[in-house]
């Protein structure tokens, strides 16, 4: 290897023991004081010679010592630990010569040469100059202006020289040492921040398709991969068919039989795979042209694997203890999100199915009414996405809508199912329903927040409503929209005291009392609904009802459309 700098050329094997920059650095220091620093290999060869120390070394020393095999041999035969040597093979110069040590082994030799003190023309001195095809005279000229240096001064510069080396060497060590936790360091930071940012985004009520999305692509901004991968054990596999993310892409064929062979191969090992050649793993060979390299660990919780993830290809080299730790770690965050997720979907499925029952409950009381309480939830969650609130508040609105009528348990039936007017007296028990509902929500705090819309789905935008009498935005949100939405199904279902109104006419209805009775931005809102979309909502549902009523099964919802079906003048 052959490094050009400003001041000097010199020639270090590729495995030198010492940095050029520590050779410049002490070259330079000894070249004021007329020495000239050299490196020989542990064969006894030059690998380092400074030509800037002047002309004296350069055409007479370097050549002379690049031809001396006795010089060679000599240094080749230093021992390790032996004391810096002064070598006078060369006339007219001196080599002080120590060995640099690593594993207990001469790595190298460091040497100072000098002009011998009393130089003075010789017969040995023009024999070297004929070998070397040099001017004796030149020579002369060229060492005069040289300091002379004896044995023992040349021992203590070669002794200082040592000591500088190990120091700047020390140095150098320190400094690689230190470099290499510094990048630790940041490594592991971008670890803990992934590991932060995973936790962040733990939300129970996220969807899993969301979550490990988002994971996956945090994960491909940290390790060296060029994609990850998630499989999860399901019942209903094409809910959650397996994904794969990254630069490399493959045919969903093959992730899908990557994803079968490993989820029982995990589950089986309790632990991680780790490939760092699929082509000679018998099990994973038939890879090869799709990925080189796999690392799987497995979604796990006590003693059951949930699923996997799944990592292919590390461009800058094989698969390490290091990133297995790390996708360890990303698993083991994962799948405490996953069993909490599991975990709140069986609590929030038991919790709606509950609701469900209750309100099939209260519409038992009153056939006209049947399904009423299912309906305005659909009216209701459709008109919370149609003025875009979060997923959050439609869940809670639809769950309000639900919940609506379930004070009407405290209505005798017979004011319920009254085919003619109300007297004043029946009308005031109807009216005690939203309060009566909102006493029996009050003790389950889980709910609590559904209150506002059960208490309040019967007052007016002019305030002539009721149990409270409030007017304009002093309603609560929840209860303005549940308004509309219970009024709507109202005027278009079959009542004990009336026909179900056409759809048109239940339409011109809501705009006709938007800013008296319901909200007008609702009410606008609402009306931007194609009323093909009612009648769809409408269909659909009466149809499900009939399949279930014929069935005697109870009807939950899924996540169809966010449909609806619409009242207005409802008791």
């Amino acid at each position: 290897m052959t490094v050009q700098t400003a001041n000097s050329v010199r020639e270090l094997p590729e495995a030198s023991p010492f940095p050029a920059a520590i050779l410049d650095k002490l070259a330079a220091r000894f070249r004021a004081a007329g020495l000239c620093l050299t490196v020989f290999n542990s064969d006894g060869e030059i690998s380092y010679f400074e030509p800037a120390a002047g002309a004296f070394f350069t055409r007479y020393v370097l050549p002379l010592a690049r031809r001396d095999l006795a010089l060679a041999g000599k240094i080749r035969n230093i021992p390790a630990d032996a004391e810096p040597l002064v070598i006078d093979t060369l006339p007219g110069a001196l080599l002080a010569v120590c060995p640099f040590v690593d594993r207990r082994q001469a790595a190298g030799f460091v040497s100072l040469a000098a002009r011998v003190d009393g130089f003075e023309p010789n017969e040995d001195l023009w024999r070297a100059c004929t070998r070397i095809s040099t001017d004796a005279e030149w020579v002369l000229h060229q060492a005069n202006s040289l300091p002379g240096y004896s044995r023992d001064t040349l021992l203590i510069q070669a002794g200082l020289l040592g000591a500088m080396l190990r120091d700047q060497l020390r140095i150098v060590g320190m400094q690689v040492d230190l470099n290499d936790l510094s990048e630790q360091l940041a490594n592991t930071y971008e670890e803990l921040s992934l590991i932060y940012q995973i936790s962040s985004g733990m939300r129970v009520n996220r969807r899993a398709s969301d979550f490990f999305k988002q994971t996956c692509q945090d994960v491909l901004e940290v390790m060296d991969i060029q994609a990850i991968g998630v499989a999860l054990h399901a019942d209903d596999e094409s809910r959650n068919k397996p994904v794969l993310y990254g630069p490399l892409t493959l045919p969903d064929a093959v992730v899908c039989r990557l994803s079968t062979q490993l989820l029982p191969l995990l589950r089986e090992r309790k632990g991680q795979l780790l490939i760092n050649d699929v082509a000679a793993d018998k099990e994973f060979s038939w890879l090869v042209g799709y990925a080189s390299q796999l690392l799987a660990v497995p979604l796990q919780r006590q003693e059951d694997v949930l699923g996997c993830l799944f990592v292919l290809d590390k461009p800058s080299g094989e698969f390490d203890s290091m990133d297995s730790k790390l996708l360890n770690s990303i698993a083991n965050e994962s799948a405490i999100y996953l069993e909490n997720s599991q975990l709140f979907s069986d609590a929030h499925g038991l919790m709606m199915g509950l609701m469900h029952s209750l309100t099939s409950a209260v519409d038992a009381k009153d056939a006209y009414t049947c399904g009423h309480s299912e309906r305005v939830a659909l009216l209701s969650r459709h008109l919370a996405v149609e003025i875009g609130l979060s997923d959050a508040e439609v869940d809670r609105i639809y769950m309000a809508g639900l919940l609506h009528d379930v004070g009407k348990i405290g209505v005798p039936e017979s004011v319920l199912q009254k085919t003619g007017r109300l007297t004043a007296d029946e009308f005031d028990q109807m009216k005690k329903h939203p309060q009566i509902g909102a006493r029996i929500l009050a003790d389950v705090k889980q709910i609590k927040s559904l209150i506002p819309g059960v208490l309040h789905h019967h007052e007016r935008y002019d305030g002539k409503g009721y149990p409270s009498g409030l007017a304009g935005n002093h309603i609560p949100l929840m209860g303005r929209i549940i308004c509309l939405a219970d009024c709507f199904d109202a005027m278009t279902s079959n009542r004990t005291y009336r026909k179900a109104l056409p759809l048109e006419v239940a339409l011109t209805e809501i705009r006709r009392c938007a800013g008296t009775q319901f909200d007008p931005n609702l009410a606008e809102a609402f009306l931007r609904t194609r009323p093909d979309f009612f009648r769809e909502l409408l269909r659909d549902h009466a149809e499900k009802a009939k399949k279930l009523l014929t069935s005697q099964e109870h009807f939950v919802p899924t996540d169809s459309p966010r449909a609806l079906a619409m009242p207005t003048a409802s008791r």
